[in-house]
């Protein structure tokens, strides 16, 4: 059987009907999880337990249960991973790095010609 979450409106008008209703539950074979909510009198049950033997079992204590919604559990919340750095050289500049060698072996031969008066030019590898 999957697990799910089963939502019912209970009558809780004391004490003593909040214990029964959390003894009557939790007797149920496939019961993983019960909270009782006495301010919106809802009765939340997650396990593999037939949602009928829930009603039945509370209709036993007297109560009147009302199912408000049968579905799948909420997944466990997972904490966001830290993203790592993808590189873990320096980046250097474009015209350092033109070798697939890190900068500090860098074996390749650059050559600077400089074609005009002011100094600039290009740079062969």
């Amino acid at each position: 059987m999957t697990v799910k979450k089963v939502e019912m409106k209970v009558d809780i008008n004391c004490g003593k009907c909040k214990n029964q209703i959390m003894q009557a539950v939790t007797e149920l074979e496939g019961v993983n999880q019960v909270e009782l909510d006495e301010e919106k009198s809802l009765l939340t049950i997650v396990g593999t337990m037939d949602p009928i033997c829930i009603a039945e079992q509370l209709r036993k204590i007297k109560q009147k249960p009302v199912v408000v919604n049968i579905g799948p559990p909420k997944p466990p919340e997972t904490k966001p991973e830290e993203k790592k750095p993808e590189c873990c050289k320096p980046c250097l500049p474009y015209y350092y790095n033109t070798c697939d060698l890190p900068y500090y072996n860098n074996t390749c031969d650059m050559v600077a010609v400089s074609t005009y008066d002011n100094g600039s030019g290009c740079t062969i590898v």
